[in-house]
This record gives structure tokens, C-alpha cells and sequence, in this order.
């Protein structure tokens, strides 16, 4: 058993090591008052921001931009160094249906655009306008997304637009799901836009998320963190120790990995609900752990295609087709410079979906196969020859549903183990899934410990 003993700081296990674990990491141990370790069980940091090499090509496994007001993203890319590395590139949008696809990117292309007749473009830019100007979104939890949107969008505007939007991202489960989730959802659209402007601008670090967990992994082998990877923790244990120099309580927790045995004075999981039940191994009735029992997770699968030209100006296209099997089709090289893949284009053609999807039975190469011959159907002009390099990517745990009432469920960092701490994405509020949330999210719970230590001094 290797016992991580120190007298002088306190040890601290990060169980996780994707954005939420890096980013807890950094800010705890820049402080110098602990010893940190950070277990991961793949064999690199990242988790869902990790890359993905194929030929000369290195990027990310999964679609990644960094709007104009990401503010904790932008500061963590600063902190370590990158922000001299940060690009930003003028992007447009574009949207698919009825055989068409047209641009949604400016005033004109808005007065142009088809799928709407001028009095629902009219309900539509005043329900954006109002959705911009809502600061606090806690009513929003408690009404179905359908019957908000229907309210302030108009009910055509609903079923032409927004249903198909919510259908591909969602699936049926767009109908248990509240209206903080789209608003949400808007806010970050919008949030892609300069305030003087109104121009949508998108950014990248030089190198991709590559670059950035490299260089946070550096500063964090400078601030003295340890890091395991190919390190799946099975089990943690808490015992209570003797301590006959103080009449203070002794706790150990100890950590079990598939391959050593660690003890830490703190524990901070950052990985989803359903592995933190399976490490904790607990089956009782605290409320705390029956929350985490009912977060519901979408899971995603990713074709990944490396192509020897462009389709289409659009960094995403949405699919109001409802024929289409992904969310939507996003050219990752209509933000990211093509030099940065040797001259080629990046494609992602996303689904998210419940575990029951039968997608989710589907082999890869039938996945592959199904989603590039529906790509056609958008661009019958992309032959096979165009298709360089053709790659799937899954992940079982993420988008958590906000269903109704999500404020109710909410839980704590604390856990009702003692010294035990939980972050991870079941706690976004008042943002989509994305990384500056998540950096948010990390250092309001590195926060809490900062607080817990210093009122038990």
C-alpha cells in the first residue's frame, strides 16, 4: 500500500482527469498549500477534450470553439500560457431543409431566409431579444421547453424551427426537458457575436486542445501535481483513524485504482454521477446519493471525417430535416485555420441520443456508412474519393438532460462523506455543455474547499 504521507500539506486525489479535473487541479495546487494527484483512467488527460491523430493531422476528437465572452476559458488559456496562441476567425451559420440550404448569418441573409414568413421572423427576432434580456432563468426550470417557446416564439414558428432543432439534438426527450435548457442555448449563440457588431466570430488555440492540455499539464508538473493515467479508480474508502495526540477525528480516505492502493486527507471526484456511485459504493437512502441516481445522460456518437475539400462556408448547419440522422454537420475548418491540417478540411456529423436509441446499436462502420450517405443527401456533389479519412468517436455520459424541476435536484460539492467533494457536468446551470461552463463550474468548487478548510481551522 503506498501511503502519500506528508506533515506540512494536505493531500488532495482529483479523480478524473478531463477539463473539470485540470482545471480543480490547477487552481488548488497553484496555492501551494496541498499535494495534489490527479488519477485518470485513460492514457492521456483530456477526457472529452482530448485529440486524435491520424496521418499528420492531430485535433480534437470532438468539436471545440472559444466564443468572445468565455471569460473563465479565456483565463485558464492565459494561465498557462496560450494566450498569444488564440485566433479568431469571422464564422457564418448556416441552416438545411426542404432540399435547401441557405445562410442565417446577417441581417439580409434573416429577411431572405425561407423557412419563415415575415410575421414569424418578426416573433422570432423579438423572442430572441427577450430571451437575451432574461438574467436570471430559475422560473424557466419549471415550465416545459415546448410550451415556453410556443409562448414567446409563436406556435408555427415551434413546430418549423425550433421542434426540428430540439428533435435532432434531443430526440423525444425534448418534450421531459425545461426552458432554462434553451435559453441557455440562445445565450450561447448569441454570446458568439462581437457586442458592437453583431458579427458572429469564433476562436481556437493554435494546436487545438492538443496544445492546451499540454501546456496545462506542464504547469501542473511545475506546481508539483501528480499525475496517474491508466489509473481507473474501482473504489474509495474512508476509515477512521486513532489519533492520540489530538482529540480531533483522523480520517483517511483511501483510493483504489486498477493498480496501487493511495490515501489523501481530501477526495474530489469530477467524473460522472453514475462512476462516482460505482466508486463510492453506497446503497442507502440519503438524499444526496438518490439525486445523483437520477441524472439522465444523453450519449453521443461522432463520425469524424478528414476531407480533401470544403462543403460549405458554415461552421455548423442546422437540420431542420428530419430525415437526417445527426444533430448537425460542423466544419471544424471554417474556424480553424486548414493550415493547421495540413491544407485538409475537418467535418464532425454529431448525434446525441438516450442509451435506448437504436443508433446506439449500430456498428461503427454502419454509423460511418449511414451518416456520410445522408451527408450526400445535404451535398450530392461529395464523392467518395473527397472522403480522405473516416473515423467514429462514442461516449456514453454527455449532455445531462435538464428535465423540469432541475433546481430541486440540484446537489452540493460537498458530499455526505466527509472531506469528499463531487464536481462535474449534472451541476451546469444557466449555461450549455461547454468548457468555459465547466471551468466555471471547477473553480466554484474549488472554492468550496478553500471555504471548508478555513471555517475548521
Amino acid at each position: 500500500m503506498k501511503d502519500n504521507n506528508s506533515k506540512s500539506k494536505e493531500r488532495i486525489a482529483i479523480v478524473g482527469g478531463g477539463m473539470m479535473g485540470i482545471t480543480a487541479a490547477f487552481e488548488l495546487a497553484k496555492t501551494g498549500l496541498f499535494e495534489i494527484t490527479i488519477f485518470e483512467k485513460a492514457d492521456e488527460l483530456g477526457g472529452m477534450s482530448d485529440y486524435y491523430k491520424w496521418d499528420e493531422i492531430v485535433w480534437d476528437r470532438f468539436y471545440h470553439v472559444v466564443l468572445g465572452d468565455d471569460e473563465e476559458l479565456l483565463k485558464f488559456i492565459s494561465d498557462i500560457g496560450l494566450e498569444d496562441q488564440l485566433f479568431w476567425q469571422k464564422t457564418r451559420t448556416g441552416f438545411y431543409g426542404n432540399g435547401k440550404l441557405v445562410s442565417l448569418s446577417s441581417s439580409l441573409d434573416f429577411i431572405k431566409f425561407p423557412f419563415m414568413s415575415m410575421w414569424e421572423k418578426f416573433r422570432f427576432a423579438l423572442g430572441i431579444l427577450y430571451s437575451t434580456k432574461i438574467k436570471d432563468p430559475s422560473k424557466l426550470d419549471r415550465i416545459y421547453v415546448r410550451k415556453w417557446l410556443t409562448k414567446v416564439f409563436g406556435r408555427q414558428v415551434y413546430e418549423n424551427i425550433w421542434d426540428p432543432l430540439l428533435r435532432s439534438k434531443l430526440g423525444d426527450e425534448r418534450e421531459k426537458t425545461s426552458a432554462a435548457f434553451i435559453w441557455a442555448s440562445i445565450n450561447r449563440q448569441y454570446g458568439a457575436r462581437s457586442a458592437g457588431s453583431k458579427i458572429e466570430k469564433m476562436g481556437y488555440v493554435h494546436g487545438g486542445y492538443k496544445a492546451i492540455i499540454e501546456a496545462a499539464k506542464k504547469k501542473l508538473k511545475e506546481y508539483g501535481v501528480k499525475i496517474h493515467t491508466d489509473s481507473l479508480v474501482t473504489k474509495i474508502k474512508p476509515v477512521q483513524l486513532d489519533n492520540d495526540n489530538s482529540k480531533k477525528r483522523l480520517l483517511r480516505l483511501y483510493v483504489n485504482t486498477n493498480n496501487s492502493i493511495h490515501s489523501f486527507d481530501k477526495i474530489l471526484f469530477t467524473i460522472p454521477c453514475p462512476a462516482v456511485l460505482e466508486n463510492i459504493g453506497i446503497n442507502n437512502e440519503h438524499s444526496y446519493w438518490k439525486q445523483l441516481t437520477q441524472v439522465e445522460y444523453l450519449r453521443i456518437v461522432c463520425v469524424f471525417l478528414v476531407l480533401r475539400r470544403s462543403l460549405s462556408p458554415y461552421y455548423v448547419i442546422n437540420l431542420l430535416d428530419k430525415e437526417l440522422p445527426f444533430t448537425g454537420i460542423i466544419e471544424a475548418t471554417n474556424v480553424v485555420s486548414p493550415k493547421e491540417l495540413n491544407n485538409k478540411h475537418l467535418v464532425y456529423l454529431p448525434k446525441y441520443m438516450p442509451a435506448g436509441h437504436l443508433v446506439n446499436e449500430l456498428k461503427d462502420s454502419e454509423i460511418i456508412e449511414l451518416f456520410i450517405n445522408k451527408l450526400k443527401k445535404v451535398f450530392p456533389d461529395l464523392k467518395d474519393n473527397d472522403i480522405l479519412h473516416k473515423k467514429l468517436f462514442r461516449e456514453t455520459y454527455t449532455q445531462p438532460l435538464q428535465k423540469l424541476n432541475f433546481l430541486d435536484r440540484k446537489t452540493g460539492f460537498a458530499t455526505p462523506i466527509e472531506n469528499v467533494y463531487l464536481v462535474n457536468s449534472s451541476m451546469i446551470y444557466n449555461s450549455t455543455l461547454n468548457n468555459n461552463a465547466i471551468v466555471s463550474l471547477a473553480k466554484k468548487a474549488t472554492r468550496k474547499i478553500f471555504q471548508d478548510i478555513n471555517v475548521n481551522k
